[in-house]
């Protein structure tokens, strides 16, 4: 089994007996502790849920983060590794929807007939006016991510391993600088002309 890397995030679900103050170096390193004890079984569980190395590395991480997340809150668990196991689940149970959504939305073989029988979109000018200036204005990560699935046509696959990310990373990322965009353009399409 390979050994697990750092920590990452999911909610802070579980029963706590108590709310304490928070402390984060406290936490810090009682998730150290955590992590140390229940990183390899909870690694064999993702593992076993999700069925890839890769996804189950990103889903401890993101477990750990929850866990450290929930404990700077003042949650007290009080059975750790029941709560952990159960953050787990729910990390998993999150991959595995958003896995669905994906292949839903980005099935390939229906995006190459639609672009052999469909015509590509062509916006007006108007429509892309300050594109230029908001995507100059979008962190580089964002901005990168964007470009690779927009302008390039990459899967989500393909830039994780472009970026040298995750892919939940990815997905993030492109959401975040689509939203980015849409206020961007929003923007700069309300902004009376100079």
């Amino acid at each position: 089994m390979p050994k697990v890397g750092a920590m990452a995030a999911a909610p802070s679900i579980g029963r706590a007996s108590a709310v304490e103050a928070p402390g984060s170096a406290r936490e810090a390193a009682l998730t150290r502790e955590l992590f140390e004890r229940y990183a390899n079984p909870i690694y064999g569980f993702c593992l076993h849920r999700l069925g890839s190395r890769e996804e189950a590395e990103d889903a401890v991480q993101t477990t750990f983060l929850n866990a450290f997340r929930g404990l700077t809150r003042g949650v007290v668990p009080q059975a750790e590794s029941a709560w952990l196991f159960k953050i787990a689940e729910n990390v998993c149970l999150s991959r595995h929807r958003s896995t669905f959504r994906r292949r839903r939305v980005e099935a390939p073989s229906d995006l190459e007939t639609l672009q052999d029988t469909v015509a590509g979109y062509e916006p007006e000018t108007e429509a892309l006016h300050g594109l230029e200036h908001v995507l100059e204005r979008m962190p580089e990560n964002q901005r990168r991510a964007i470009l690779l699935r927009e302008w390039q046509g990459l899967s989500y696959r393909e830039i994780a391993d472009e970026m040298q990310v995750s892919q939940a990373a990815v997905e993030t990322l492109i959401f975040r600088a689509r939203r980015s965009l849409a206020q961007g353009l929003e923007t700069a399409a309300s902004a009376p002309a100079a």
